[in-house]
């Protein structure tokens, strides 16, 4: 009868893995304060707090608030590739749409993930988190959250309902003009919703318009 292996021990692996559990607690706590209590909130303290722990080991796990700024960031970033996926996926076969249809899906879908997320959104966009300037490999990961929408300016593009351009540029308009409208409206700049919606859905008009018929 062979004898049962005795499992053996791997400690930098356990470490490790304690390590990534230790972080991401800290990174739901920021998270949950970033949510209920606003961007204020996000200090070192108030997160080692909620997470019962020192804040020598959030140091030694983000470097710091810019280190868990950082992580949220990015944090946001996936959420939003997350939910347009999934809302994608919810989709009836009846109502997949493509073309200049699915930019539309696109845009509507990106306005309504910044009114259910505002703090995550101005910690993205906006100054929420005073000092932070995420680096650039942040932003360069950030602007890959657009790519569905890059895709899909390439896909009007060659199937004809745009004249051939840069696709990413392209999105790059689109963005400017979509978070224009948004980042005003988080702000309390519009005194009622319909307002807003009216603005945005004009500003995505000119800016297909403008595509559609370049100077």
């Amino acid at each position: 009868m062979p004898t049962p292996k005795t499992k053996v021990i791997d400690f930098k692996q356990g470490q490790e893995e304690l390590r990534n559990t230790l972080r991401q607690g800290m990174l739901d706590a920021a998270t949950r304060l970033l949510v209920e209590e606003g961007a204020a909130a996000l200090t070192v303290r108030k997160v080692a707090d909620a997470v019962n722990c020192s804040t020598t080991l959030l140091y030694s796990l983000f470097g710091g608030k810019d280190g868990l700024s950082n992580a949220l960031y990015l944090e946001g970033f996936s959420r939003l590739i997350q939910d347009f996926t999934q809302y994608e996926a919810s989709l009836p076969a009846a109502q997949k749409t493509h073309g200049l249809d699915r930019i539309w899906m696109y845009a509507t879908n990106y306005h309504d993930y910044a009114r259910r997320n505002p703090s995550y959104y101005m910690v993205m966009f906006g100054d929420a988190i005073a000092g932070f300037l995420p680096p650039l490999e942040s932003r360069v990961a950030a602007w890959e959250s657009f790519t569905p929408l890059i895709n899909e300016f390439e896909h009007c593009m060659q199937e004809g309902s745009l004249p051939k351009s840069s696709p990413s540029a392209a999105a790059r308009l689109l963005w400017a003009a979509m978070h224009g409208v948004i980042s005003l409206e988080l702000k309390g700049y519009y005194l009622k919703k319909e307002h807003s919606d009216e603005l945005y859905r004009a500003a995505i008009r000119a800016v297909l318009h403008s595509l559609k018929h370049p100077e």
